[in-house]
């Protein structure tokens, strides 16, 4: 069973604080209360807290200095700030003194679990051990090169290009430039471009000002301004619309930037790091992306080519996830078997590092036995995607079965295994045991899977019709 994380919420609140709570809870996760500043001091100094979440405006002492009080006491949780519009900028200034986020009141319970789901994955990185250096893993002579040249370009305030496949890692390759830059202790924001619904892209970017549109009460700064000082990361860059794109360019030209709504220009400090997935000189012809936009963001090119291409950092990153997630899930370090090693060296892993590292933990929470096998990563017969967990590819030919001297032993017996069973049912099974292994917590089973929590919520919803006791397989 995977660790179980404990949060502190302050807030004067009753309303607030009791709903917070509720919402927190649902998610597997020990929650605690504090009704002041003077309380949620008092626990934090008795409980190490994996998250705080305070508000702003409370009696005696606001939570700015609850905030200073508990740097002050040496307290390095991560914290974050609830606030009303019109106490936005106090958060912003609270984003600079280090605090890890702030949210605008009110908000529904999606929010806070997206925020628990970001804090988390980042401390489960940094716990992985005390040397930054632990986080970049890589054998690959080619790798090598990419990290030497990213730590010349970190030295400088230039604009990078990363590029390569979903999950090659190039958000650790930009965070890694910026972590040994000269603005590494400013904010690094990273930006999903393709997330963002196309009309409020610019607002997310540039903020707004109060009466800019319908809704806008109070004046919101944008993701540029919150980066001020530091590094914005653009993910997905070949998303974001062509008509924002020239107000991109003006950004890159005149360092400055202008709230929805806004009279004048305000200057910002930020180094620009752009990824892609595409090929932003093909979407140039094809008038999709702007090329003088292009030019001004590749001023440096990084490319990270995929796992496929470089074997050689296969092995040396599945034996980092196998420790990983044994130490994050109170587990017994494992051993790769021979076959398992074979496995994972000759996959094609088209998810590349996000892909072994999601199949990695999901085998280090349901194997069984003192070592991981080439059946416990799932790989051979069976093919995971999102809305379907589990799909059938290609399988093997009886004749083949039958045939003793037959290469791929393993492959045959993981095959053999699923003889008259469905798909449906091994998808089933491999679900329930997995929310069955991490005690229930759904946001848990749902990362191992390699799925979304709405996917996972369905599933078991079908389940459920089905005549299934799903209550106990869950926390709540």
């Amino acid at each position: 069973m995977s660790e179980i994380k404990r949060v502190l919420v302050v807030d004067d609140d009753d309303n607030m604080r009791n709903g917070l709570k509720l919402t927190i809870s649902r998610m597997g996760i020990d929650v605690d209360v504090a009704i002041d500043a003077n309380d949620g001091f008092e626990k934090a100094m008795k409980t190490n807290y994996d998250l705080i979440i305070s508000d702003i405006k409370m009696p005696k002492i606001d939570g700015i200095t609850f905030f200073k009080m508990l740097k002050n006491a040496g307290v390095k949780t991560p914290l974050c700030f609830i606030t009303a519009y019109a106490t936005v900028e106090t958060a912003v200034e609270a984003l600079k003194l280090g605090a890890f986020d702030y949210i605008i009141k009110p908000f529904p319970p999606e929010v806070i679990e997206e925020l628990i789901e970001r804090v988390f994955s980042i401390n489960n990185l940094k716990q992985e051990d005390h040397n930054e250096d632990r986080k970049y893993v890589y054998k690959s002579r080619y790798m090598a090169e990419i990290f030497n040249l990213a730590l010349d370009v970190a030295s400088s305030d230039a604009t990078v290009l990363i590029t390569g496949e979903s999950g090659t890692g190039k958000e650790v390759l930009a965070k890694f430039i910026h972590e040994n830059s000269r603005r590494k202790a400013k904010p690094f924001v990273a930006v999903n471009c393709a997330a963002i619904p196309e009309n409020l892209v610019e607002s997310e970017f540039f903020g707004y000002e109060k009466g800019a549109f319908t809704g806008a009460e109070k004046r919101k700064p944008g993701k540029f301004e919150i980066a001020d000082g530091g590094t914005i990361l653009l993910d997905e860059i070949g998303e974001i619309p062509i008509n924002l794109q020239a107000k991109l360019l003006r950004v890159l030209q005149e360092k400055e930037i202008e709230r929805l709504g806004g009279l004048k220009p305000i200057p910002v400090d930020v180094r620009i790091i752009a990824t892609t997935n595409r090929d932003l000189l093909e979407e140039v012809k094809k008038g999709n992306f702007r090329e003088d936009l292009y030019y001004r963001l590749n001023v440096i090119n990084l490319h990270i080519p995929p796992l496929r291409r470089r074997k050689d950092d296969i092995l040396h990153l599945a034996e980092f996830f196998v420790e990983k997630y044994s130490k994050l899930n109170r587990k017994k370090a494992k051993n790769l078997s021979e076959d398992a090693k074979s496995t994972l060296v000759n996959y094609d892993w088209p998810g590349n590092v996000r892909e072994l590292e999601h199949t990695i933990e999901r085998a280090v929470i349901l194997s069984k036995g003192d070592k991981i096998t080439s059946k416990d990563l799932f790989l051979h017969g069976l093919v995971f995607h999102e809305e379907s967990l589990v799909e059938e590819v290609k399988t093997v030919d009886s004749d083949i079965s039958n045939d003793e001297d037959s290469k791929e032993p393993e492959k045959i017996s993981f095959t053999n295994t699923l003889k008259n069973r469905s798909i449906a049912d091994v998808e089933k099974e491999l679900i329930l045991n997995t929310l069955k292994d991490v005690g229930g917590n759904r946001t848990k089973a749902a990362e191992i899977l390699g799925i979304t929590v709405r996917t996972l919520r369905n599933k078991l919803k079908e389940y459920r019709e089905q005549g299934i006791d799903i209550d106990k397989y869950l926390n709540d």
